[in-house]
């Protein structure tokens, strides 16, 4: 189980990473959601909980430098495990517009997860 303070550097290594590479005036990305998960799903399930980091941004999709953000693992895992926290980070990168219309139903599926935006 994760605890609120362990939540909030998960944030805080996220904002902090995506703020080495992308301006304020580029995108604004909020909220970030850290959902500790069970994989369980699949003939290779391991039981091992990961984190579901979902990174919410409003700005233009084109200019989400995709091969930064496809090696953000690597950027914040040895900051993670740093931090104490060695769960594995599995982020996704969902648009603003998106995200609110994904809400209600994510809602429903993880009611123990408080949104927080910046």
């Amino acid at each position: 189980m994760m605890t609120q303070e362990q939540n909030e550097k998960v944030q805080t290594i996220v904002r902090e990473t995506i703020a080495e590479r992308f301006s304020s005036d580029e995108f604004v990305f909020d909220p970030i959601v850290v959902v500790p998960t069970v994989d369980e799903y699949g003939s290779d399930a391991s039981g091992e909980t990961y984190l579901s980091i979902i990174i919410v941004f409003d700005g233009d999709q084109k200019l989400l430098d995709s091969s930064w953000t496809s090696s953000f693992i690597r950027r914040i895992r040895p900051k993670l495990i740093e931090a104490g926290i060695e769960e594995f980070p599995s982020p996704s990168w969902v648009e603003k517009s998106e995200w609110w219309s994904l809400y209600p139903k994510w809602r429903q599926q993880h009611p123990e997860v408080t949104i927080e935006t910046a």
